[in-house]
């Protein structure tokens, strides 16, 4: 996976500013998002909450597609599990091929329930899928530890992955709820420990001109509603799509 790119653009040269990461939820939104430059597609049920997870007929369905065409993609994918009941249920269905995992932190308010759950996950899920920590902006809402200790709990645990999102899912984004001082220390945390991490949770792409005078970028940039049609459970525009590529390219 590429870098976040910091520096500017050589004449004539194009670099990406950060990944993409598009949430789909079913065959035909699979399907449009991997004709796109989308760096990673994650899968999961938008109508039951921030990580859902879809049908396991659409993980079956992507595994099978990506396997069959795996010389010729390099389009990752992801899997949300759900909060961590509903997670523990089911990662051990989740097929071979998919190479990231998400589990939520709601109600895991202590760092030692957190470390259970996760060492739970990657004993349950394909050796071959990496875990990736999640925290949530909103946390007190969802009862779990703040992002901050999230982030560096998920580094003295060995992951190499974070992605900070909102759980309630109430327009409010993830900006808005951690404003510039709160995501800057996140981006020092992922830095220091040398994290990839993904921003996701309401962002629009009016953002990036915001987080570029922050003076950073994220490894990777998480979107749902704002490629699509109407609200974040609706359809999947390819045109939308289409836009936050180009955004993300240093043109």
């Amino acid at each position: 996976m590429s870098k976040t790119v910091s520096l500017p653009c050589e004449k004539n040269t194009c670099l990406r500013l950060a990944d993409l990461l598009i949430s789909v939820r079913d065959q035909e939104e699979l399907l449009e998002v991997r004709k796109s430059e989308a760096q990673i597609i994650d899968l999961k049920e938008p109508d039951d909450g921030p990580l859902a997870p879809a049908d396991p007929a659409l993980w079956q369905f992507a595994a099978d597609l990506w396997q069959r065409s795996q010389t010729s993609t390099v389009t990752s994918l992801s899997a949300a599990l759900g909060e961590q009941d509903q997670a523990r249920s089911i990662a051990s269905s989740l097929p071979p091929g998919f190479d990231f995992a998400k589990a939520g932190p709601s109600d895991c308010d202590s760092g030692s329930k957190l470390c259970r759950l996760w060492d739970e996950m990657r004993r349950l899920l394909p050796e071959s899928t990496e875990l990736v920590a999640v925290a949530y902006a909103d946390w007190d809402t969802a009862n779990c530890l703040a992002p901050n200790v999230i982030f560096q709990l998920a580094s003295e645990q060995g992951f190499k992955r974070c992605l900070i999102d909102t759980y309630a899912k109430d327009g409010k984004s993830t900006l808005d709820h951690l404003g510039h001082q709160g995501l800057t220390e996140l981006n020092h945390i992922a830095r220091q420990q040398k994290m990839w991490w993904t921003l996701a949770g309401s962002i629009r792409k009016s953002m990036i001109d915001e987080l570029q005078r922050f003076g950073w970028l994220p490894d990777c940039i998480g979107i749902r509603g704002d490629v699509c049609i109407g609200d974040r459970a609706s359809s999947i525009s390819a045109e939308l799509i289409q836009g936050w590529c180009q955004r993300l390219t240093c043109m």
